[in-house]
């Protein structure tokens, strides 16, 4: 005589739990008549999660990979008439979040949430005045003029050339210079900082920084050379500003705003 596991239906030569497969305790008979590695007629096994049957317990489920399978009867007569839930029915617990996941990615990408590596960094705030242009002067020409001009005081002092705005400094020191300018002259800015990650800074040494105001204006130069000079004179007065543009570093970034008053803002960062 043969024996079956009640659980699984492994049959065995004798009567000896537990099932070498599913651990359960209780065999029974097999007869003749239903000799047969599979449960015959109306028993079937459904997994609990999708609906799926299976004609024997054999974990896991084909369609969903549940490991919980249920012996129920099943009516043969009805057998045609089954219908099984569809891969939407199957995945809307899921739906959920998955919408929660795009939602995020979608935020990264267009810079709402910042992610290192991942949609850029962030846009500066707007300052109030002049960013772009002032008193007829070309304010990017002037960075880059002041770039030039400390170039040259690193090469009298023996200190190696930078890249302006590489590793990420512009746009980092662009971002402060803004937000500093809109702390003092915009009531209604709100703004914070972000975190430095936001900006994927690629620094090869301890950043120097910071947002320096001079009392040289626009109104009494004609052309940015002019101008970058007489800043320039005025910032390496300051001994603090004078290192950070010798200081061993790599690349430099350089912003100058021109508040609603007249005040220059000058943001410098090295690294």
């Amino acid at each position: 005589m043969k024996w079956r596991c009640a659980w699984c239906s492994r049959e065995y030569d004798s009567d000896d739990p537990p099932c070498e497969t599913c651990g359960h305790e209780t065999f029974e008979p097999v007869s003749a008549a239903t000799d047969s590695t599979f449960e015959s007629g109306s028993l079937v096994w459904v997994c609990t999660d999708c609906g799926r049957e299976h004609v024997k317990h054999s974990p896991p489920c084909s369609r969903c990979g549940s490991h919980s399978l249920e012996k129920r009867e099943s009516d043969a007569s009805n057998l045609d008439d089954i219908s099984s839930p569809g891969y939407l029915t199957v995945g809307k617990p899921y739906l959920a979040g998955v919408v929660v996941v795009l939602g995020l990615v979608v935020l990264v990408v267009t810079g709402v949430v910042p992610f290192p590596g991942i949609g850029g960094p962030p846009a500066p705030p707007d300052a109030p005045a002049d960013g772009d242009q002032s008193g007829g002067l070309d304010l990017s020409a002037v960075e880059s003029e002041l770039h030039d001009r400390f170039e040259t005081e690193r090469a009298s002092a023996g200190a190696p050339e930078r890249e302006l705005g590489g590793d990420g400094t512009g746009t980092y020191i662009e971002y402060r210079t803004r937000h500093r300018v809109a702390e003092r002259y915009d009531s209604e800015y709100d703004g914070s900082m972000p975190d430095a990650s936001a900006f994927d800074l690629q620094c090869g040494s301890q950043p120097r920084l910071g947002v320096a105001t001079s009392s040289v204006g626009t109104d009494s130069f004609d052309d940015e050379s002019a101008f970058a000079d007489a800043l320039a004179d005025d910032l390496l007065t300051t001994e603090s500003f004078r290192e950070a543009v010798l200081s061993e570093a790599e690349s430099e970034g350089i912003t100058v705003h021109v508040g609603p008053d007249g005040t220059v803002f000058v943001g410098y960062m090295a690294c």
